[in-house]
This record gives structure tokens, sequence and C-alpha cells, in this order.
């Protein structure tokens, strides 16, 4: 991320030295030359002092008061000129530093979701994951644009501050010197406070997003059970229990600006007494001790903008703690090193032996010595009792999950020597689930062939009986549908899906409940148009309904992770009790 945004890095520095450079020059300047002016009194220089100094002090105090008055009116405007300019380039480029890294982060963490398993996504929520990404990469935002760039700029300022303050009196310097191990230490351990306290915040945020993520993907059942009051009840606990985290985590930050100052101005009344009494012995004129005195009073304002700015670096380094426990993780899907391209399948589709469980912490196995060979060009079917593994076999044909033992073959390849995105380019997946996208009708056809022509869409959708509708649509093609297809009807979206699983033009389908959302008449419909597509390819089909699964070449009946029964739907009708019952 930083290798990528250098130059901003690079610019915005450069710009908060030259900000710096015309501050401490006009500072440095201007107030002896006031003092010279408006007293008519000469500029004394302390003895010790470097010799340039004095010599400036000469030059000063020889020329006119007069033309001393018009040379600061018109250096004046040219220096916050210069200085305006230094800072409308440190803003850009330390914004354009910060949303730069933040789009990069977002991008990273995208990314790296899009790696993941679904193994991964079992075991968190949505809301969680969306946090990462909308809250937790903002802050490191925040850090980068405000953060850093007072940690320079405020650095710098108080680099210059001191130095002028350390030409003039070193001794009265040491003074304010001693509160700054006390500063520091305060800052440290409340700053270790607000990290810790950081972390908890942007958790209670997490979980605020998932009730919001949950509560809006149910919203159905949350109206049909009337348990609208419920979710408000649960929103409002996790909305106030986030709003203490995060009070707590900002009272800590506000109260080190406060002490910090109070323990420096203690330091400063001293510093008054002593340069105080050397005015009045002569041995310092008041412009200087002026100047000096100014300088260590602005050094105050750097100083407590880094207490603040430590503040906020504490909850960017909580945030991108948080965002690389996701970021360091290792996909459990992956290509091997050598990966090869993966060949259509030409004869058959082997599982030889196959075992799998979800959680490796139990001994309950998911699927069981799963033997068989799916033969190219014919339908096979799963049916079997709720749980006893049908969609896990065709996640792992897909390789969402690797098995624990045994291994998947395409004819003489096994699927984890080749690279996952020409192994899935082989398949097209219908699910029960109706997956669709807040897109227009031809983004989501052509989630099966990105390149597809209209021409080649209307083909699919008449395949799939969807044509009619789509007709109808008021935009046609260019509809969009609403969030996971929320403007068709179930069935509508399910002959969606199966016409963009007929627009891939796979070589091995794979149907889970395909046609369960469908009334009658749409069934029958959109079987013939599966029969079609079905004709000359590998299919293997999960169903319910005796209509889909009838005529498949081969019925594989399965029970508790097991193949129990195998053969076609007459055999099976007269062989197994089990696949009776179901049928």
């Amino acid at each position: 991320m930083a290798r990528r945004n250098w130059k901003y890095l690079v610019g915005g520095v450069l710009a908060m030295f030259g900000c710096a450079l015309f501050e401490g020059v006009q500072f440095g300047a201007i107030v002896p030359l006031a003092d010279r002016i408006f007293t008519n009194k000469p500029v004394v220089i302390p003895s010790g002092l470097p010799v340039f100094l004095g010599e400036w002090a000469k030059a000063v105090n020889a020329i006119d008061r007069s033309a001393l008055f018009y040379g600061i009116i018109f250096l004046i405007p040219v220096f916050y000129v210069l200085k305006g300019t230094f800072t409308y380039l440190r803003g850009l480029f330390m914004n354009m530093l910060a949303q730069r890294s933040v789009a990069d982060v977002r991008g990273d963490l995208f990314r790296k979701y899009q790696e993941f398993s679904l193994d991964f996504y079992s075991h968190k929520r949505q809301g969680e994951l969306m946090s990462r990404i909308t809250h937790d990469a903002p802050l490191i935002g925040h850090g980068l644009s405000y953060a850093l760039t007072d940690v320079v700029y405020q650095g710098l300022l108080a680099v210059m501050f001191a130095a002028i303050a350390l030409t003039i009196s070193w001794k009265m310097v040491l003074i304010v010197a001693v509160v700054f191990p006390l500063n520091a230490g305060l800052i440290w351990v409340i700053g270790k406070t607000i990290k810790k306290q950081s972390i908890f915040s942007q958790e209670s945020m997490a979980d605020l997003n998932s009730i919001i993520a949950e509560t809006n993907q149910g919203v159905a059942i949350v109206k049909a059970f009337g348990r609208e009051e419920h979710e408000i009840e649960r929103f409002d606990l996790a909305n106030h229990r986030y709003y203490k985290a995060f009070m707590k985590s900002t009272r800590r930050n506000l109260v080190l600006s406060p002490v910090t100052e109070v323990l420096a101005a203690l330091a400063i009344v001293v510093v008054f007494w002593m340069g105080g009494r050397s005015v009045l012995s002569g041995e310092m004129s008041f412009g200087v001790f002026g100047l000096f005195l100014t300088s260590l009073i602005s050094i105050q304002r750097p100083i407590k903008k880094l207490a603040e700015v430590y503040g906020i670096n504490q909850q960017a380094l909580a945030a991108s703690k948080r965002l690389y426990q996701i970021l360091d993780i290792k996909p459990r899907i992956f290509d091997a090193p050598g990966a090869i391209i993966c060949r259509a399948p030409q004869r058959v589709v082997r599982f030889e032996k196959v075992n799998f469980k979800y959680n490796k912490k139990e001994d309950r196995l998911t699927i069981q010595d799963f033997d068989h060979d799916f033969e190219v060009g014919k339908t096979t079917a799963l049916v079997g009792p709720t749980g006893c593994g049908k969609t896990t076999t065709i996640n792992l044909l897909l390789r969402f999950y690797d098995p624990d033992a045994g291994r998947i073959l395409i004819d003489d390849q096994d699927i984890r020597s080749v690279t996952t995105a020409s192994l899935r380019s082989h398949m097209a997946l219908v699910t029960q689930e109706m997956v669709l996208f807040n897109e227009t009708i031809r983004s989501n056809m052509q989630y099966g062939k990105l390149e597809a022509s209209d021409e080649e869409i209307l083909g699919a959708l008449k395949k799939a009986r969807a044509f009619e509708f789509v007709e109808k649509m008021p935009e046609g093609l260019d509809t969009v549908i609403g969030d996971r297809g929320f403007k068709l009807s179930g069935g509508q979206k399910q002959r969606l899906c199966i016409a963009r699983a007929i627009l891939k033009d796979p070589k091995i389908l794979l149907l889970d409940e395909a046609t369960s959302a469908l009334d009658a008449e749409s069934e029958h419909l959109v079987q013939q148009a599966l029969d079609d597509l079905m004709r000359g390819r590998t299919v293997i089909v999960i169903a319910h309904r005796l209509s889909t699964i009838r005529n498949a070449d081969c019925i594989l009946v399965m029970d508790q992770g097991r193949i129990v029964e195998k053969g076609r739907h007459e055999e099976l009708m007269t062989s197994s009790a089990l696949y009776s019952k179901l049928a």
C-alpha cells in the first residue's frame, strides 16, 4: 500500500516542510522587527548566541523605522500567500494519500474475501465483514490524512519553535523540557487504553452492522412473525453498546490535550519569571524575550496536537489490527504451485473413496466413502433425506471444499492439480436459493457469459421460458431487478437463474432443487428446457420431485453421507425401501 502511494507521501512531506519554514521565518522575524518599529528600541541579542544573529540585529537596527514598517507591510501578504500555497498542497497530497490508501485497503480486503472458501463464511457474520470495509478502513485513512499530517507538520513546528527558543536561552528551555517526560508517559499510558477501547468500539460497530444486514435480509420473516419491535430492541441495545464504547474511547482521547497543556503552563510560569528579570536588568530586549516566550507558548500547540494525534493513531492501529486479522488468513482452497488448466471432461467424473466433514473437531463425517463414476453425457440424480450430503457432494466437485480423504477426478485429472478458475469454467450451478444481484437483467445474465450478446441472452431466456416476462418489463434487458431480485416473483427469479446457466453452455450442469420455486405450469415449461439442455451433458441433479429425477440415467440414494443404493427409478422403486419412501 505504502509503495503504491509513496509519491503522495513525498509531496505531502515536502509541502509540510515549506509550511513549517515560512511559519518559522515569519514568526521569528516579525516579533523583533515589530518591537524595533513601534518602540524605537534596538534589537538586543543575548551574548553567547551565534554570530549571524548579532549581525542580523545590527543590520536591522541600522535600517530606518519607516523603511522597516513598509517592508513588513509588503512581506506579510507575500509570506501568507506562499504559506497558503504550501498548506493547500499539504492538504491535497495527504488527502490523496489517505483516500488512495483506504481504496487500496478496501480493494485488498474485498479481493481477499473472494479468495476465501465457503468454510470461512460459515464462521463469520456478514455484518462483521462489511464493518471491516466500511468502518475500519476509513479509520486508517483518518489516521493517515489527519494523524500523519500532524505528526510530521506539528513535529516540524515544534522543532522550529524549540530551535528559536534554544537560540535565545537554552537554560530556560531546559526548565520547560522537564515536563516532556511526564507528558510522554501520560500520553503512552492513556494511548494504550484508547487502543484497547477502540478495538471494542469497532467490534460493537460490527455487531450493529450484523443486525442491520440480518434484519434487512429477513425482512419478510420479521414482518410475518410480527417481530419488528423485537428487532428494534435488539438494534437499540447494540446501538447503545457502540455509543458507550465510542464515548469511553473519546473521553480518554479528549483528556490528553488539557493535561499536557496544564503541565507545560506550569513550566512557562517559571520561564516568565526568569525572563522578566533579564528584561528588567537590560540583558535582553523586550522584543527578543517576547519572541522567546511566544516560541515556548507556540510549542504548546504542536505538542497538544501530537497528544491528540497519538489517540487517533491508536484508533487507526486498532483498525489495522482487525484488518490484518483478515488479510493474514491463508485461504484453505487455493491453486497448487504449477496448477494446470482443467480439460473438458471426456469420459468420467470420478469420486474415489471421498470422506469429508465440516467440523474437523467432530468424529461424524458428512460424506463417507463416497465412491462413484459420473459418466459424461449422463444424468445422475442424488436423493436422500435432509442432511445426507447431497449438496456437499456438489460443493466438493466445485471445489468449494477439499476432501479430508480420497480424491475427485475429471478423467485422469485430480481437481486439486488444476486451477479452480478452469475447473469451474466447465460447470454451471443452479440452486434453490436463486442468487441474483441488484443490477440489470442483462448484467445478471452475463454472469453466465461475460461477452454474451443480446441475441444470445434472449435465446437463453426463451429456452428457459423467461422471455415472456422479460419482454413485458418496462426497460427489457436494462430493467434493474432490485436487491436479490426483489422485484421478481419466485418463479421468475428461478427461470432467470436457469437461463443464466443455459447461457454459459456448460459441460457439467449442477442442479440443486433448481425447479423447487416453480408452480406446476412453470416447472413443466422449464423442465422441457432443462431436458434439452441436459442432452449430451454431464448432469448432477438434486431434487425431491419425482418428475425431476425419474428419467435420470442413474439415481444415487444417500443416507448419512453414504451411497446406500444406486440404480434407475423403476429398479429402486422395487428394491429400495428408502427410495420408495422418498419418492
